[in-house]
C-alpha cells in the first residue's frame, strides 16, 4: 500500500483512489461507504491477497461488483493479483470477474 498507492496516485494520468482509513466518512455506515465510493466510480480496482479475500468487507466488495457487471452490465473491476492465493480461498464467481 504505502508504494502502491503514491504511484498510482501521482501516475499520469493520475488515478483517484478511495482508501478506507483516508477517505470514509466517520459515523457513516461502513456498507454506504463502500457502495458511494464504488457508485461514485469510473473503475474500481481490487488488489487481491489472501489477506483480501478472507475479509468480509472485501467479500461484500466483490460481490457489489460482481451485482453491477452481470445485473447492471456495469463493467467496472479491475483486478490485481497481489501474491499468490489458494484457488479453492476464492469463491467460484469471483473468477468470472
Amino acid at each position: 500500500e504505502n508504494m502502491m498507492v503514491p504511484k498510482l496516485e501521482n501516475a499520469g494520468p493520475p488515478m483517484k483512489l478511495c482508501l478506507h482509513k483516508r477517505d470514509f466518512v466517520p459515523g457513516k455506515w461502513i456498507i454506504d461507504n463502500i457502495i458511494d465510493a464504488m457508485e461514485k466510480s469510473y473503475k474500481t480496482l481490487f488488489v487481491l491477497s489472501e489477506h483480501f479475500v478472507r475479509s468480509e468487507w472485501c467479500k461484500y466488495e466483490l460481490e457489489f461488483s460482481h451485482f453491477r457487471l452481470f445485473d447492471e452490465n456495469n463493467d467496472t473491476a479491475i483486478l490485481i493479483l497481489l501474491e499468490p492465493i489458494e484457488k479453492e480461498t476464492i469463491p467460484k464467481r469471483f473468477c468470472k470477474l
